[in-house]
């Protein structure tokens, strides 16, 4: 009998540890999963609002966006990417006064390529129509994708 209790007890126990180390991060995935699908809408909506090309960046952050895992750059026009020569600045959001830049909760990674959306909000990839761009967020064993698709630059994340 006692036994039993010992045995319910550590599973009952095991059960929480689980719960409050790993539900969360699957959460923390989803929640910027549907983050990183509204920056990408706004991105492509603030490129037609001031008629430049935009290019959303991963990686190492520029000047004023410590830690940041994703932001966003002017582009400036060149013959064929767009994109070549571009500061590396983060441009100011309208939305918040502040630098365009992003950092993941602590857990959480973010698997993609840059690209850039043109003046009509077209998904490019320097001169020629991107293929469909696919963001992976994961962390706790979640893994969530955001997705620029082809042509029309409609972004989902299921």
């Amino acid at each position: 009998m006692e036994l039993t209790i010992v045995l319910v007890v550590a599973v009952i126990f095991a059960y929480f540890v689980v719960v409050r180390f790993y539900a969360p991060k699957q959460a923390l995935a989803l929640q910027q999963a549907e983050r990183l699908r509204d920056d990408l809408r706004h991105v492509q909506i603030l490129a037609m609002t001031l008629n430049r090309s935009l290019q959303f960046r991963l990686g190492a952050p520029p000047a004023g966006c410590p830690g940041a895992s994703y932001y966003v750059i002017n582009c400036t026009v060149a013959a064929l990417d767009p994109c070549t020569g571009a500061p590396n600045v983060a441009i100011v959001d309208p939305a918040t006064g502040r630098n365009f830049c992003v950092t993941l909760e602590s857990g959480l990674a973010l698997a993609g390529a840059n690209f850039h959306f043109d003046p009509l909000g077209r998904p490019k990839n320097g001169a020629a129509l991107a293929a469909n761009a696919n963001y992976d967020i994961t962390g706790g064993g979640a893994a969530r994708r955001v997705t620029v698709t082809q042509l029309t630059g409609f972004v989902t994340s299921p």
